[in-house]
């Protein structure tokens, strides 16, 4: 099979190269179930850290969208294990989804794959992918194993424009497989996704209608001219200026009341905590003030409270949290502004009291604050 063209439904590993070893895309599938797309490791329920981000990735109006055909979820992926942060499984995400859509299949078995797809990158809303410094020569090193298990497939490899990747294909064209990796176009998913599908050929129309038409098209493109010709030439617009409203100045924000900021997790009006905590929509963020010295107002266990956020309220402080919440929360998960959110358990929504510990790498331990949970 020629790398640049697959011509017939294939069988394709994607490969998500990270610092820590390769991932493989197991399964990627439609799943009307969910409120919102949702990436898991293979045989667990729970979202991975960076599942929201996913969500918003194949979104209506997302960056997927801009795919020919469009794409609709929700959709179910499955990778063979995760990892904590970084943006560069998107390119491999959005190639595996248009790939699906063009009928071809996924394979986690490096023995079963037409072709192994080993991709890197983050994107744009408009699928353009962001030039960086995106460690190319280690992932590769730590894909070498991965790569040799599919000795018969051929290797279509995307290397984003960045300090590693004159060096990183010249490894890669020295691995020495039966035929040398394909080099996937490095601008844009849409691209790339156009160097390894072939579209469909147009087909050719009659050369006898075709003549006649042309000719009618013609006349009729003549007797436009005419007609245009002989209108008064319209005045020139003239530039409307609207009127700039003034802006109110944007409240600011509130002090922090000590060390730790504790925020409770809303759901919005007409959400729920089970789509923001797959990522469908952001939680209301409400701080808990402090009630008293060393102890902050006691949260309601409304149902419309999903979880609760922590962050340092000065930067070079580290803020802990009690095992008690720990253990009635699902992982926890970083917010985009750095703060750790803990969403509950459905089935560990009961009263339960907890500690908060701010230290300072100057100073040590400072407040510690007691919080509660109440029915």
């Amino acid at each position: 099979m020629n790398p640049a063209l697959i011509l017939n439904p294939a069988l394709i590993l994607v490969v998500v190269p990270t610092t820590g070893g390769p991932l493989v895309l197991r399964s990627l599938k439609p799943r009307p179930g969910l409120p919102a797309s949702a990436a898991f490791a293979a045989g667990d329920y729970r979202p991975l850290p960076w599942s929201g981000d996913y969500a918003r990735l194949a979104a209506a109006g997302g960056p997927l969208s801009r795919l020919p055909g469009g794409v609709t979820g929700p959709y179910e992926l499955r990778l063979g294990g995760s990892f904590d942060a970084g943006r560069s499984w998107e390119v491999p995400v959005c190639l595996a989804h248009g790939l699906v859509a063009q009928g071809h299949g996924l394979t986690a078995e490096p023995a079963e794959a037409d072709l192994v797809l080993w991709a890197t990158g983050a994107v744009d809303l408009d699928l353009a992918i962001l030039p960086g410094d995106y460690a190319l020569l280690d992932k590769i090193e730590r894909s070498r194993a991965l790569l040799a298990a599919a000795p018969q497939a051929d290797l279509a490899v995307l290397l984003p424009e960045g300090p590693e990747a004159a060096e990183a294909e010249r490894v890669l064209r020295a691995l020495g497989r039966a035929r040398l990796p394909r080099i996937l176009p490095g601008a844009s998913v849409p691209a790339a996704l156009a160097a390894l599908v072939r579209p469909a050929p147009a087909p050719r129309p009659r050369r006898g209608p075709a003549i006649l038409v042309a000719a009618l098209c013609a006349g009729l493109a003549v007797a436009a001219a005419v007609v245009v010709a002989r209108r008064p030439a319209p005045e020139p617009d003239r530039p409307v200026v609207a009127a700039a409203e003034p802006r109110p100045d944007p409240a600011p924000a509130p002090a922090p009341a000590s060390a730790a900021v504790v925020e409770e997790l809303a759901a919005p009006a007409g959400s729920s905590c089970r789509r923001v905590v797959f990522g469908a929509d952001p939680p209301l963020r409400r701080p808990v003030p402090v009630e008293a010295p060393g102890r902050l107002r006691a949260s309601r266990l409304a149902p419309d409270l999903c979880g609760l956020a922590f962050r340092p309220a000065e930067p070079g402080t580290r803020v802990a949290v009690g095992p008690e919440l720990a253990a009635a929360a699902l992982p926890p998960a970083r917010l985009p502004d750095g703060a750790q959110a803990y969403f509950l358990r459905e089935n560990a929504r009961r009263n339960l009291v907890y500690t908060v510990q701010a230290t300072a790498e100057a100073s040590g331990p400072g407040d510690q604050l007691t919080h509660a949970l109440v029915p």
